[in-house]
């Protein structure tokens, strides 16, 4: 069976089980396992809980030791829903002046440290480390009742569409998901890697243009022989394209390397992506710094559902646009002095 069609079957019966898990809860009366989500792992942490939450949590880290951010490739439902969103508006994207966004690697980080500081350490701090850890599967009820209806919707137009329009194919993925900062962690030390299998790449740019992480696969592949970018989901569309067959996914590395005609095509690809300005950094600095002094000021935590989900991405968008408008601005105003 082709490789997509597995990937899209695993997040179909991901969400199948879901829907199983919530009818079983709410419907059935049976709470026998609670919350899976990253937030019942942080509060269980703190209250001394191992749950539900923990358990899952646990598996992917352990998953990810083995098999890189495989999760977010093939089981993330949100990761899912970026992919049909992105297909669903086609070519309908803005370009975005800047090839690659490399500024934007460390907000994920950021928010992951702004995510365990309010849900775990900060509670650490005020009623002190657990005496010790229970297990409770059913700790967390699996819908906290924390969303509304409006921001639901927010979260899908904000974060799928507007997200993709601006910033291109799994833009939450790729420049805001704590998570996937989470799992970085452990897959930079993960054995399985794409790797190079034999001596046959043309350096085509076919694995480059198909990676919707924007993953450097050519430059990657020509500098280590195989795919250490913290960015690849281990989607395989890469591999999927190669008419060569020259990559693949695997546990060890092979002996094969770039040809010489090859290995500079990958280097001159790779320069192309590989572009920083001040017009990046301003705009990651100016993010970090409303969105730490927002946390640590503690207003997020009284703040409305609606208004939690549009803080990440929403300022993220504001920020691009301003600073956008801004250079826009300055660049005519030079224009018109020369």
């Amino acid at each position: 069976m082709n490789t997509q069609r597995l990937r899209t079957l695993s997040r179909i019966l991901l969400m199948l089980l879901a829907t199983v898990h919530i009818v079983t809860w709410y419907v059935l009366g049976v709470h026998a396992v609670g919350s899976i989500g990253i937030e019942a792992l942080f509060s269980g942490l703190a209250r001394g809980v191992l749950n539900a939450g923990f358990i899952f949590w646990m598996l992917v880290f352990v998953s990810a030791l083995l098999l890189g951010r495989a999760f977010c490739g093939w089981f993330c439902w949100f990761g899912g829903y970026q992919e049909l969103v992105a297909w669903g508006i086609g070519k309908f994207q803005i370009k975005i002046p800047r090839r690659v966004l490399l500024y934007l690697g460390v907000i994920p980080f950021v928010a992951l440290a702004l995510k365990v500081y309010g849900a775990l350490l900060s509670n650490w701090l005020v009623r002190g480390f657990p005496d010790a850890f229970i297990f409770r599967l059913a700790d967390m009820e699996p819908w906290g009742g924390q969303q509304t209806g409006i921001s639901i919707l927010i979260t899908l137009v904000l974060y799928g569409p507007v997200l993709i329009y601006i910033f291109g194919r799994r833009a939450w993925c790729r420049y805001l998901c704590p998570i996937g900062a989470l799992l970085k962690v452990f897959s930079s030390v993960s054995l399985g890697k794409v790797r190079l299998v034999n001596d046959e790449c043309i350096a085509c740019g076919k694995c480059d243009r198909s990676c919707d992480m924007q993953v450097d696969v050519m430059g990657e592949l020509e500098a280590h022989g195989e795919v250490r970018s913290l960015n690849c989901i281990r989607c395989f569309k890469c591999i999927d394209v190669c008419p060569q067959g020259a990559i693949a996914f695997s546990l060890n590395r092979r002996e094969a390397s770039l040809s010489a005609d090859a290995a500079a095509r990958a280097r001159q690809s790779s320069l192309k992506r590989r572009k920083i300005s001040a017009f990046d950094v301003i705009i990651v600095i100016l993010w970090i710094c409303i969105s730490v002094t927002f946390s640590l000021a503690g207003m997020s935590r009284g703040a409305p559902q609606e208004l939690k989900a549009l803080m990440t991405p929403g300022l993220l968008v504001v920020i691009y646009g301003l600073v956008w408008a801004v250079q826009r601005v300055w660049e005519m105003r030079k224009q018109k002095i020369h």
